[in-house]
């Protein structure tokens, strides 16, 4: 009776959870399924495996697989179910019910299941669930498929969990073996690999001696591989629930054994790599996602699963983590061929090489007088008499040079200014020392820089700053201050040493260019806007005006047509035949009217305009488009809008040219605060460094256009690999908008070109 109390009081909390979900997702209105065009997979995990690292690389893989391969749109729902309790028929049938009521009125296209006791559970309740729906088993091992008898709809493959493979390495590795310890939980699934370690390994009982600790509570396993004997290694299964019912990931509980354990861990998972395990004959979870999800786009496509065949295995590989390698004492070379060794620790130059050679460059100019000083403060140490003669030399060389060079003690004060320095101030070196050089300082930058030199100095770091410096008469200069600590050869720390260039003349050079560019900017906008409202004008006036009097002359000539007396056939068809060119002129003008100025633009909007471009250059061209649009804002700002307008016009119209091919994609999408246009084909593609499809007017219009609404273009093509322009817009305040998007290649309202390697041009 007691027994009865407590199983359902371990029943009834997952009824009332399950039956809350039933009754929330019984008032989600059918209208939230998704588009019928679309195909429904479910993924069926165990909840044990909820959040372990092997299952979300599985789902990562399948939904890449998806997006990159399938032909169309693919639903992807996880359903994590708990498969421990199959024998709780109360539970279980709640749990099927509620997974039946989720999917009420929808098609489940296909179904997979991962791991062996998902399998199970999608074999057991197919019938209720999603009878005649084809399955495909993820990361299931041959052994526990040959367990079982699969229907002929039930396909996938196999992997092979090498536990003799992986020992076989560790003997290799570790030939003084005497012990092997085997590691595995309490839950069902971990005895059944508990019982199929004791079989694998069987043949190697008549020398070597095994232990196998299952089901042990974790504090009491902790302890025991704590004090291992010498000449043991541990072998890692899988702990999804300790002695005491605990529930684990199996990479976690991996990481506390590894924390305590004196003998090296193997195991077969390549999740448990860069965890404790020294490594193994390895099974990658992110392949078999792979695997199965090509299996499930070829079902989706109309292949039989039972002509698919279960033969193949999964190919395992050699995975070693390098540090363990390390702590062990194995060396690389004695690892298989072939084996990806990761977590390896770069030296210390390919870490820091660029860093290294940025601190050389900028101390390239101060070599000579670092090298001096060095001299100098080396033979001080040696007799009083050679460092007063040093200081006489770097004196000397100091006042040669024609940089403003200082020199700084421990006290982070002033020691010594050289001759430049004080002609360029008009002070003294009385003046200069201690904290009197700051005082030259222009107010405006004295905190900044002091705080640069402070910090660098207590971090013993070169610096580069650049401020206002006093001139001695009066004026304030541009000047770059680079400094670098002194050392001597003991490492000991003695100060630093500077060097100041006047900069003024570069720096209003620089300012003068970029008032130069504003202007430009500013001029080519306004051509811009001039060329529209031209445009607009000539429209207006072909359409109202020119048109209007052709399509007059038309209604004229089909009057004259029907008025003529007699049976003047010939007349009549050549009066036909005129009113007929009339007509047709009359729609060239329209169409050369809208090309100029398109007015269904304001009154429309981007969308409708260009789905309409693109069928009228269908109708006329020839160029089948196919065009999508997605969460497009309804509203658009004029100017952003004929931007984006201008740029489908002239990218497609390069495609008619210049691609060599009779389709192209037109997409826009967008968010509340900006809009994304993309426009590809995969014709003939180009050389981007030659510039020679996208370098004339067109190219040039595009980016003003651009700068003008704070937008960026990207051009992505390769000779043979067809073209691709992304664009994006910001609605608001002018931003970065790429920002959290994809594209990374782009800069503030330019045109950027990106060749074959991905990187700009």
């Amino acid at each position: 009776m007691s027994m009865g109390r407590r199983v359902s009081g371990r029943v009834l909390p997952h009824i009332a959870r399950l039956t809350a979900v039933f009754i929330v997702l019984s008032c989600i209105p059918s209208a939230a399924a998704a588009p019928e065009s679309s195909k429904l997979v479910m993924v069926i995990y165990p909840d044990e495996s909820d959040g372990a690292p092997g299952i979300i690389l599985v789902n990562q893989a399948i939904r890449s697989s998806f997006a990159n391969q399938a032909p169309g749109p693919i639903e992807v729902r996880n359903e994590y179910v708990d498969a421990s309790r199959l024998q709780d028929a109360e539970f279980m049938r709640a749990q099927v019910s509620l997974i039946r009521q989720k999917y009420a009125g929808r098609k489940i296209d296909l179904v997979m299941a991962g791991l062996s006791s998902g399998l199970d559970f999608a074999l057991q309740y197919r019938d209720q669930l999603f009878p005649g729906v084809p399955i495909v088993f993820v990361a299931v091992d041959e052994r526990e498929i040959k367990a079982r008898r699969l229907p002929p709809d039930v396909t996938g493959v196999p992997i092979r969990m090498d536990l003799p493979g992986t020992l076989e390495l560790a003997l290799k590795f570790h030939p003084d073996t005497r012990r092997v310890f085997v590691v595995a939980g309490s839950a069902p699934f971990d005895l059944s690999w508990g019982d199929e370690a004791r079989r694998t390994f069987l043949p190697y009982e008549d020398r070597l001696e095994f232990a196998y600790l299952l089901g042990l509570p974790m504090d009491e396993l902790l302890k025991r591989v704590a004090d291992l004997p010498k000449q043991s290694i541990i072998y890692y299964l899988n702990i999804h629930r300790d002695g005491t019912g605990e529930s684990f990931i199996p990479a976690q509980a991996l990481e506390r054994l590894a924390a305590k354990a004196n003998a090296p861990i193997y195991g077969h998972v390549d999740t448990y790599i860069g965890r404790g395990v020294v490594g193994g004959h390895v099974f990658s979870f992110e392949t078999e996602g792979q695997n199965a999800a090509r299996l499930a786009l070829r079902v989706l496509a109309g292949e039989r699963p039972e002509s698919i065949t279960i033969s193949r295995l999964s190919e395992n590989t050699y995975v070693f983590d390098w540090r363990q390698l390390q702590r062990w004492e194995i060396r690389e070379h004695s690892l298989p061929p072939g084996s990806d060794v990761r977590f390896k620790e770069v030296s210390f130059w390919d870490a820091y090489r660029m860093q290294i050679i940025g601190v050389f460059t900028l101390c390239a100019v101060q070599t000579l007088l670092i090298v001096a000083l060095l001299i100098h403060r080396a033979k001080r140490q040696r007799a009083e008499l050679a460092e007063r003669e040093s200081e006489s030399r770097f004196g000397t060389m100091a006042d040669a040079a024609p940089t403003l060079i200082w020199v700084a003690g421990l006290d982070k004060g002033g020691t010594y200014f050289n001759r430049a320095w004080l002609e360029f101030t008009g002070r003294t070196m009385q003046q200069e020392v201690g904290d009197g050089w700051a005082e030259g300082i222009h107010p405006d930058d004295r905190p900044r820089s002091l705080g640069v030199y402070q910090t660098h100095f207590d971090a013993r770091t070169t610096f580069e700053m650049v401020y206002r410096l006093r001139r001695h008469d009066g004026e304030y200069r541009w000047v770059i201050d680079r400094g670098a600590p002194r050392f001597t050869p003991d490492g000991t720390f003695v100060g630093y040493i500077g060097a100041c260039t006047d900069i003024t003349d570069r720096r209003r050079a620089e300012d003068g260019l970029r008032a130069s560019q504003r202007e430009l900017r500013e001029l080519s906008g306004r051509l811009l806007d001039a060329q529209e409202e031209e445009r607009r004008r000539i429209a207006r006036e072909l359409h109202d005006d020119i048109n209007q009097a052709l399509a007059f002359v038309a209604v004229e000539m089909d009057l004259l047509g029907q008025a003529l007396p007699g049976p003047s056939t010939r007349t009549v068809e050549r009066v036909r035949a005129l009113s007929a060119q009339v007509k047709e002129l009359s729609s060239s003008v329209h169409d050369l009217s809208h090309q100029l100025h398109p007015s269904k633009l304001e009154q429309l909007g981007l969308v409708t305009t260009v789905r309409g471009l693109c069928q009228e250059l269908k109708q006329h061209q020839g160029l089948e488009v196919t065009f999508t649009q997605r969460d497009v804002p309804e509203r658009i700002p004029e100017a952003a809008a004929l931007c984006l307008y201008r740029i489908v016009q002239e990218a497609l119209r390069n495609v008619i040219k210049h691609a060599g091919t009779r389709h192209a994609v037109v997409e826009l999408s967008g968010t509340p605060d900006r809009v994304h246009l993309r426009v590809s084909d995969s014709g003939a593609g180009f050389d981007p460094s030659a510039n020679h499809r996208y370098g004339g007017l067109g190219l040039i219009s595009m980016r003003e256009r651009l700068n003008l609404v704070g937008g960026k273009l990207v051009i992505h093509s390769r000779p043979g690999g067809g073209t691709r322009i992304d664009v994006c817009v910001s609605l608001g305040e002018r931003s970065d908008p790429w920002d959290g998007e994809s594209v990374s290649h782009s800069c503030d309202g330019e045109l950027l070109t990106v060749g074959p390697t991905g990187e700009p041009r």
